[in-house]
């Protein structure tokens, strides 16, 4: 057990020279020194490429040198890229537009890798499960490819097979992203302020959805489930004998990817019903049935025979429970109406404005966003960046906009986008009106009040249950006076660190200085022996104190506090 351990440190230290390396490199040597990552690299590498690397800023902006490092340090940071791009809410918006720079595509791994990988996962040989398996793959991304297959029964599927050692990868990479999350927050001035544990956090629940690949086909099964009946749109079966964490079978269902128009036109397919069609199943999605598809790429959209919808790729899903689907259904109503009261009650509803948010304010910017679209047809509206829009004021105003919101306003963007694409004149508002106002007859139904009534009241019985339990508890503390309160200070851990370093420093200073005094007494002895007729003692203590001074002043200069 300590042989791994042992093994997995030095990887970690190995990888973090390498992110420290990588952030020099890309003109980030300062906040190398204030995270006290440069005892990772070594004095040589630092005094030859703190300049030479410096000159990156000058070259690029801040969000361009951090899109050029994530990419070079690999895949779990290019993920997280790909993620912090539709989080305007957790980083700047101009990081976030850089980091929409990020493709994921990356080489396919061999077949014969693929086949192996396969076949230890599912414990048994591909020729006995399948009776062809195409060696070069229909796709490739960071996380998995795709192979077409046909099994021996004569269904034709897809294997989407997790690239091998991934997960070991990003697990590693996870635990030293959480480590440099821990730093930014001790050691920055405003490091909490971006809450990167909490991104990170976010981060890490969302690539590990991803990386499981069993949770990925429990979500088409539930899509399948939902739109049972409705002829227009297709959901492929799982076949669960060959699907793990890591290998994913499905079946193949061929199609127009939706933004191939021409090719749709040719088929003979009605754009305008297609256009309906997709926008109303994915009204469906969010406010009937709780769950929809969050990566509308639009190679996930294909359009089948008869015009059918076939959907692929549940990797990425977002869920609304009833209070959000409600308050969609409310603010889908106000958009309608232009009514930016009903909007900002929707927010305060929810808790979505903390107490110190500057309400007027709130209303005027609201206002400013929705003036321009009175006396505009619905058609004029596009009620995907209206969404994203308002999203962007609430994250302005520190509101607390759930994940699963974001992603919605992301999601409703590109979907607006590929329906107008089909039908010009799709009225997406329109279209939302039937399913918002039918939910809202739903929550005002008297059923739905009682039962919601019933559950508010178990709930409240339970914490009165649990009052007397907890006030003996905190009464026997007392009594015990074992009840502390303890004081924490908060924001004195970068003080504590510059005063550390500054003694450090000092202490440094006094050392040169000694061995400089010490050099020259021995100079003036004149003791053998001697060098170019100096005694040689005190010239290797001078040649000492040069090299230590310059290391001092080079610290001093990184440090960016002269």
């Amino acid at each position: 057990m300590v042989f791994p351990r042992a093994k997995r440190t030095y990887q970690n230290i190995q990888r973090l020279r390498n992110i420290a390396n990588v952030l020099i490199k890309h003109g980030f040597g300062s906040l190398v020194d204030q995270l006290n990552l440069q005892h990772y690299i070594s004095l040589g590498k630092r005094i030859v490429t703190f300049r030479k690397y410096e000159l990156e800023k000058e070259v690029h902006t801040l969000p361009e040198r951090l899109r050029l490092a994530f990419e070079e340090l690999g895949p779990t940071f290019i993920k997280l890229g790909q993620v912090l791009s539709s989080r305007p809410d957790l980083v700047p918006q101009d990081i976030a537009d850089e980091f929409k720079k990020f493709q994921d595509k990356v080489p396919p791994f061999f077949a014969s890798e693929a086949k192996r990988h396969v076949e230890k996962e599912l414990r048994i040989s591909i020729n006995e499960i399948f009776s062809s398996f195409d060696d070069t793959p229909t796709a490739a991304a960071s996380i998995a490819q795709v192979h077409n297959a046909t099994l021996l029964t004569g269904e034709k599927v897809i294997v989407k097979v997790q690239r091998p050692g991934l997960r070991q990868i990003l697990e590693s990479d996870i635990s030293i992203l959480f480590y440099l999350a821990n730093l930014v927050e001790r050691y920055l001035l405003h490091g909490k302020l971006y809450n990167p544990t909490g991104i990170v956090e976010e981060f890490s629940r969302t690539v590990r959805r991803e990386l499981n690949f069993s949770l990925e086909g429990s979500n088409a099964e539930k899509f399948k489930r939902y739109f049972e009946g409705d002829n227009t749109v297709c959901i492929p079966t799982v076949y669960w004998d060959y699907t793990t964490k890591d290998i994913l079978t499905m079946e193949r269902i061929d199609g127009i990817p939706i933004h191939e128009i021409k090719k749709i036109e040719e088929a003979g397919y009605d754009k305008k019903l297609i256009a309906k069609n997709g926008v109303n199943a994915f009204l469906k999605q969010i406010l009937e049935f709780g769950l929809f598809h969050a990566d509308p790429h639009p190679g996930n959209f294909l359009i089948m025979e008869g015009g059918r919808i076939g959907i692929v790729d549940f990797g990425i899903v977002g869920k609304i429970d009833d209070d959000i689907a409600e308050s969609l259904a409310n603010t889908f109503l106000s958009i309608i109406e232009l009514d930016y009261d009903k909007l900002i009650h929707e927010y305060i509803r929810l808790g979505f404005l903390t107490e110190d948010v500057d309400i007027k304010a709130f209303k005027n910017d609201l206002r400013d966003l929705m003036d321009p679209y009175y006396g505009k047809a619905l058609k004029q509206i596009q009620a995907g960046k209206v969404m994203s829009d308002i999203f962007q004021i609430a994250v302005h105003y520190k509101a607390r906009v759930p994940n699963d919101l974001i992603l919605l306003g992301k999601t409703l963007l590109t979907i607006e986008g590929l329906a107008r694409a089909l039908d010009p004149d799709i009225m997406i508002l329109e279209e939302a009106r039937p399913f918002a106002t039918e939910l809202i007859k739903k929550r005002l139904s008297p059923t739905y009040q009682m039962t919601k009534a019933y559950r508010t009241l178990s709930d409240l019985s339970e914490i009165v249950k649990e009052i007397p339990g907890q006030f003996s508890y905190v009464l026997k503390k007392v009594m015990k006076d074992k009840l502390k309160i303890e004081f924490v200070h908060s924001g004195l851990d970068r003080f504590i660190r510059d005063m550390d370093k500054s003694s450090n420093r000092l202490a440094f200073a006094l050392i040169i200085s000694a061995i400089v005094v010490g050099s020259s007494v021995i100079m003036l002895s004149g003791k053998e022996p001697l060098l170019l007729g100096f005694p040689m003692l005190g010239v290797i203590g001078y040649i000492i104190a040069l090299f230590l001074g310059l290391w001092l002043a080079i610290s001093i200069l990184r440090s960016g506090r002269l």
